[in-house]
């Protein structure tokens, strides 16, 4: 026994007191202090003490989290059950790997002592700005953190940190965010009743009437868009928000409208389809129809064979298209071919298309002409990744958008930047490439450079010659 630790050798008294023992110890142990076991009270009440206070900071952080009013679900006990079975069974692992004979109840009396305060810190966390920029070096950062307080809390369980220990539950701690990821165990507590998200979900006579006002609100929104100019090649965008629920698809056709208009001076020749399940009332809605109408008086506005059409499209998708959802509203998902009818019927010649979505790669062959460029975020057989709620837009949309469009010399350029930028997060993140996936016909190129040109010219201070 070190001399260090002999204080902390005398059992405590009472359950009280080896809780608060045990306390001090995960605290020092999150602060990457080295501890020892002396400085453990390990015993089945200690353990099942500090159970509950791990499921009771668990329990109202999530009801912090929470929607107002929203009632107690219990079925989220069942998520709790596996992840602790989960832990309790990588925690075993550990210890047989320490030594046949080593007990696992001090390594779980070390890992409960120092979770309430890992789970407090990286909760607080989570809500600063730099961490939502930056996930790539937040995430990075946060492994390397808990690396190091592995190797601490099988010094405070077992004294002697054995290599195949080590080993072992550095393994199971990088392979843990991909475990969560596949399992997908929802442990709320206090979950919203979905059918009290939106009025029309509560009246299918409000819902008719949503769908009765949309051709008017279609035409409004496209009486705002600026008509072309004679004897100029202009750019239009279209974005479409396909699914209300997250608001990342929201985030990101309303950015993209923003840097395409910046890139090709379309801002004030811009409309949106938006589907939000908390907001029916400040974009038309986002369907199949709405798409279609909203192409065709689009096409009236603009010169169809010599205007370029920006059409971003964001949402989930799958192998037969794009998912349209909007609460309980009956919308039909876009297949490849309706938005290929959509368009020939319109009559836009040049067209730029975007899909921001998973197996977005199964609209290229659909829509290939000889006056397109299509982008995909991913190719026809593999996600893409990044449609998180929290997030500002996806993993495509900030590559392609955010980092790459606003400096490339071309949309090709912008592209091949964006794909670069998406391999190495999709490396770092150890997932599934997405191939993102660029065509472009021999007779858009010509048309996005005399717009480009124009624009620029026209970006340049006029120089006053003085005399």
């Amino acid at each position: 026994m070190l001399p260090s630790a002999a204080s902390a050798a005398t059992p405590p008294r009472g359950l009280l007191a080896g809780l608060a023992r045990n306390l001090r110890t995960g605290l020092a142990l999150v602060a990457l202090k080295r501890r020892w076991p002396p400085q453990l009270a390990v015993s089945f009440d200690a353990l099942c003490a500090l159970l509950v206070v791990n499921l009771s900071l668990w329990a109202l952080l999530d009801a912090l989290h929470a929607e107002r009013d929203a009632p107690l679900a219990l079925d989220g006990l069942f998520g709790w059950a596996c992840y602790l079975l989960l832990g309790l069974a990588a925690c075993a692992l550990v210890a047989r790997a320490a030594s046949r004979a080593a007990n696992t109840r001090p390594l779980l009396v070390a890992v409960l002592s120092a979770a309430p305060f890992v789970l407090l810190v990286f909760w607080l966390l989570g809500d600063l700005g730099f961490v939502r920029a930056h996930p790539l070096a937040a995430g990075t950062a946060a492994v390397v953190y808990l690396a190091v307080l592995t190797v601490r809390i099988l010094g405070a369980a077992f004294g002697i940190v054995r290599r195949g220990a080590a080993v072992t539950a550095l393994l199971l701690v990088f392979a843990a965010p991909w475990v969560f990821g596949v399992l997908n165990l929802d442990t709320r507590l206090w979950v919203a009743d979905d059918t009290a998200e939106t009025q029309s979900e509560d009246d299918p006579g409000q819902a008719e009437a949503l769908f009765y006002d949309q051709p008017a609100r279609i035409a409004a929104a496209m009486a705002r868009v600026r008509p072309t100019q004679h004897g100029r090649t202009s750019a239009y965008f279209l974005g479409f928000a396909g699914d209300g629920d997250p608001n990342v698809f929201r985030r990101e056709v309303q950015f993209a409208k923003e840097a395409f208009g910046a890139r090709l001076g379309s801002l004030e020749r811009s409309a949106l389809l938006i589907n939000d399940v908390e907001d029916r009332d400040s974009y038309p809605l986002a369907s199949v129809s709405g798409l279609a109408q909203a192409l065709s008086i689009m096409a009236l506005r603009m010169d169809p064979e010599n205007d370029v059409l920006v059409l971003y499209l964001s949402s989930h998708g799958s192998v037969d298209g794009l998912e349209v959802q909007n609460g309980s509203l009956p919308l039909a998902p876009l297949a490849p071919g309706d938005l290929r009818e959509a368009l020939d019927s319109a009559g836009i010649r040049y067209r730029v298309i975007v899909v921001s979505a998973c197996y977005a790669g199964v609209f290229l062959d659909e829509l290939k002409t000889d006056t397109s460029l299509i982008v995909t975020a991913a190719d026809a057989e593999h996600s893409s990744f990044g449609c998180e709620e929290d997030r500002e837009l996806t993993w495509f949309g900030e590559a392609f958008l955010k980092d790459a469009l606003p400096g490339g010399s071309s949309l090709e350029a912008a592209f091949a930047r964006a794909r670069e930028l998406i391999i190495q997060r999709e490396e770092a993140g150890h997932e599934t490439h997405s191939n993102p996936q660029l065509y472009v016909g021999p007779g858009i190129k010509a048309k996005l450079a005399e717009i480009e040109a124009y624009k620029g010219a026209a970006d340049r201070p006029a120089v006053t010659v003085r005399r």
